[in-house]
Parts: structure tokens; C-alpha cells; sequence
């Protein structure tokens, strides 16, 4: 059953899909199961300090233009 995008069952079936992955016998893919999620928070916060950088460079270049 595949549940609607943005509801709590679609999220439940998501993560469920990742807890599968962490095992007793492979630390490891726990382990970077952890690490990969930091990394994407680090990567997505990035992405939003460029757009942030480029709004305000748009706007100061309209700003001196007016």
C-alpha cells in the first residue's frame, strides 16, 4: 500500500525502509546509516546559505539600480 506524500504513514514507511538497515552483525552500515543523515542536514544547510547569499546579491544589485 502505498501511502500519500507528506502523512505520517508515508514517513513511517520511509524510515521504516532505513531502520531496516541497522543490524547487530554490520555496525557499520548503522554507523553510516548516522553519519549520512548529519551529512545531508550539512548539505542541505549549505545549499540554503548560497540561495540566502544570492538573494542578497540580487537585491543589493536592484537596490543600486533604482
Amino acid at each position: 500500500m502505498k501511502f500519500e506524500y507528506g502523512t505520517k504513514e508515508f514517513y513511517a514507511e520511509q524510515f521504516a525502509d532505513l531502520i531496516a538497515d541497522i543490524q547487530y552483525d554490520s555496525p557499520d552500515c548503522s554507523d553510516n546509516l548516522v553519519s549520512g543523515f548529519l551529512l545531508a542536514i550539512d548539505d542541505w544547510r549549505q545549499y540554503h546559505v548560497k540561495q540566502i547569499l544570492e538573494l542578497n546579491r540580487i537585491e543589493s544589485k536592484m537596490n543600486d539600480q533604482s
